[in-house]
């Protein structure tokens, strides 16, 4: 390793230590739409303790697979083709289309997009292995206004009976109490890169320790 390359990964580990540092909480489990979960493990230099890395979920299925969320829902079935996903229209879209990336079907229908991930197995394997390491004392449930996100799911995402929910949106929702706005995206429809962004609107060490501790629901 070169000397240029230590010291890079010196100052990463004493950034992770710094961040670490200011939580009283390290195990617990984010539960996400998109790769914000993943950016902020990354950020403290945590294990994941969640499956959902690196991975997109459109909005109608995410809400509907954390409605009554429970571990059994998280099983892959099975992986499809592109041209079988029920959001081709969106995927064309976005110009994910022609991209070669697995999607897995859980066994409630949801679809999970592994946009960073090469082949099915490698998906599998990490996904499984992930679900395993779910703490459901420390869960925390993430949203945002992109990918097909309405409204009236927005606001579904905001009464679920969860304490521990965040969701980022580009129009302020001042009736709803779990939306954090962030005005840098007042001109666009969504938010992108929320996690690149999200320290201007939340501190999110103080998120984290505030969280409840205590099983949601009998049926996680």
């Amino acid at each position: 390793m070169s000397l240029k390359s230590f010291l890079k990964s010196q100052r990463l580990k004493l950034k992770h230590w710094y961040h670490r540092s200011l939580l009283n909480h390290h195990d617990f489990s984010i539960i996400s739409n998109n790769c914000w979960g993943t950016r902020t493990y990354q950020k403290y230099g945590l294990e994941y303790l969640s499956p959902f890395q690196s991975a997109l979920i459109f909005a109608p299925d995410y809400i509907n697979l954390i409605t009554n969320f429970s571990i059994e829902k998280l099983e892959i079935l099975s992986f499809i083709k592109p041209h079988n996903s029920k959001y081709i229209d969106e995927l064309k879209r976005q110009d994910l289309y022609d991209k070669t990336y697995p999607i897995a079907l859980l066994k409630d229908a949801t679809e999970v997009h592994f946009i960073h991930y090469k082949t099915p197995e490698d998906a599998y394997d990490k996904w499984t292995r992930r679900v395993k390491r779910i703490n459901l004392k420390k869960l925390i449930f993430k949203f945002s206004d992109g990918d097909l996100a309405t409204d009236l799911l927005i606001q579904k995402f905001d009464q679920l009976p969860y304490p521990n929910k965040v969701c980022f949106t580009s129009k302020p929702y001042s009736h709803l109490k779990n939306v954090v706005f962030m005005k840098r995206f007042k001109n666009q429809d969504r938010v992108t890169l929320e996690w690149k962004y999200d320290y201007k609107y939340i501190n999110l060490h103080k998120f984290i320790n505030r969280m409840t501790t205590k099983s949601l629901t009998p049926s996680i």
